[in-house]
């Protein structure tokens, strides 16, 4: 019996780990045709590859994958930077006023849905002066992300030995150095897991940058998708080639932080 479940387990992780690949293979495969040969056939490969819907796609979508790249990177910096100090304090400090009521006020962003705060997000970046500007775009995301590496950091670094602190107050060590030699190295798994995870809710962002700018100077990349201009003979060719392009830097992103992503998922989220 215990055989038939394990081969029926199988057989039900192949058929979803087929369905999850399944648009991946769609994508890839029709970003190399005309219109025509999507139409006819859009499961099997080009008799033709079209190279040009890539050449065609690349001009539309490069200055906004560059303010992107901005937005995001900023975003991720931002984010690093708040939460590591952030946790930090809460982990060294054990007490000072209001430290609990602090730390759970900032969690409790995470229970608050992003759309909900879109019309006060909206107005405060409007009575700045910040509408359509980079800053507008980096601050609030940054603000909503900084809770999620906060509540991942901190419980990565409690989980650190205290007497490795100690040994550094010894040794002459101020906070700033703890931080950074003792600290830091030992919450990359972690780190590489917030930097993913904010690179991606950076860079896929639609709703906002839809709502807080206009035209093309601080346009992003997922916005600018909806935006491909293509012929009827090019037709979807050129618009998959574009979310080709788009995709590539999270693909690179997560080669570069994938090593310690798995681990800090585990390690990082569970005290022990």
């Amino acid at each position: 019996m215990s055989k038939i479940v394990s081969f029926l387990s199988r057989v039900l992780l192949g058929i979803l780990l087929l369905l999850t690949l399944l648009p991946f293979y769609l994508l890839l495969v029709n970003a190399f045709k005309s219109q025509t040969e999507i139409i006819v056939n859009p499961f099997r490969f080009a008799s033709a590859w079209q190279f040009g819907n890539f050449a065609k796609a690349l001009p539309q979508v490069l200055r906004s994958m560059a303010n992107s790249l901005l937005v995001t990177v900023a975003v991720i910096l931002i984010t690093l930077v708040v939460s590591v100090l952030a946790s930090y304090a809460f982990v060294r400090y054990e007490r000072f006023p209001g430290k609990e009521l602090l730390y759970y006020g900032i969690i409790a962003l995470l229970m608050i849905p992003g759309f909900v705060m879109l019309i006060p997000q909206f107005v405060q970046i409007t009575n700045l002066g910040l509408y359509n500007t980079f800053w507008g775009l980096v601050l609030p995301p940054a603000a909503y992300q900084v809770a999620m590496g906060t509540f991942l950091t901190r419980s990565s670094m409690e989980a650190i030995s205290k007497s490795l602190f100690e040994a550094a107050e010894i040794e002459g060590a101020n906070d700033m150095d703890i931080l950074v030699r003792v600290a830091l190295p030992l919450s990359k798994p972690i780190l590489s897991t917030v930097t993913i995870m904010t690179g991606l809710n950076a860079w896929n962002n639609y709703i906002w940058p839809l709502v807080s700018t206009t035209g093309e100077k601080t346009q992003q990349i997922a916005v600018a998708l909806t935006k491909i201009i293509v012929s009827v003979s090019d037709g979807q060719g050129v618009e998959f080639a574009a979310y080709i392009i788009a995709s590539m830097p999270l693909i690179l992103l997560f080669c570069f932080a994938s090593k310690y992503f798995v681990e800090g998922l585990t390690s990082g989220a569970v005290k022990g």
